[in-house]
């Protein structure tokens, strides 16, 4: 199970997290770009390549005009590159989080929250049973923010992952009786549907 997952703004299956920083991009390297030697090189190469051709001079100087000028320019374009492939990862980490709630799942309360939902969406229809058990997932998703849970926010937790799992083992055995959800909270609401 990835560390982050995202909690849609609907019910519906969770969302893993792309990381914000993509594997192949090498992170914490300075980003270089075009410096003194990158230029001589580059502006050394391109002068004699201009001059082979112009004064035909032998054919081995164009391999070592065209060595100058490539070693120039890798550099440059590896810059490049990394910077491009950043900013797409940063894209499509900022894309994924405007489809829900950020949610690190690293603590044990937590996966038991998300392991429970995923029982419910097994096992319930859409409905209210499920939009009760979506609400306590943004409940927790929003209070902490995409951090795992203090000490104090615990309990908080772990009373929805233990409502959560209650109302998946419920609709297991079957349907619960269609009841008017009039709780503040997600808590408040799976208690009425096991009632």
């Amino acid at each position: 199970m990835p560390s982050q997952v995202i909690v849609p703004h609907r019910s519906g299956p969770l969302v893993d997290a792309p990381a914000a920083d993509d594997r192949r991009v090498p992170a914490g390297e300075p980003e270089k770009g075009i410096g003194v030697p990158e230029v001589v090189l580059a502006a050394g190469g391109a002068a004699l390549l201009a001059v082979v051709v112009l004064a035909r001079l032998p054919a081995w100087l164009t391999v070592v005009a065209v060595a100058c000028l490539a070693l120039g320019l890798a550099l440059p374009a590896q810059a490049a590159v990394l910077r491009g492939a950043r900013r797409r990862a940063l894209r499509r980490h900022t894309k994924a989080l405007h489809r829900g709630v950020l949610l690190d799942v690293s603590h044990p309360a937590v996966r038991r929250l998300v392991t429970a939902y995923g029982r419910l969406r097994r096992t319930a229809g859409p409905g209210i049973a499920l939009d009760a058990g979506h609400l306590a997932l943004v409940e927790v998703a929003t209070l902490l923010h995409g951090r795992p849970p203090g000490t104090d926010e615990v309990d908080y937790v772990a009373r929805r992952a233990e409502a959560v799992s209650a109302l998946a083992d419920r609709l297991a055995n079957g349907p619960v009786p269609t009841v008017e959800l009039a709780g503040p909270d997600s808590v408040a609401r799976i208690e009425a549907l096991l009632a």
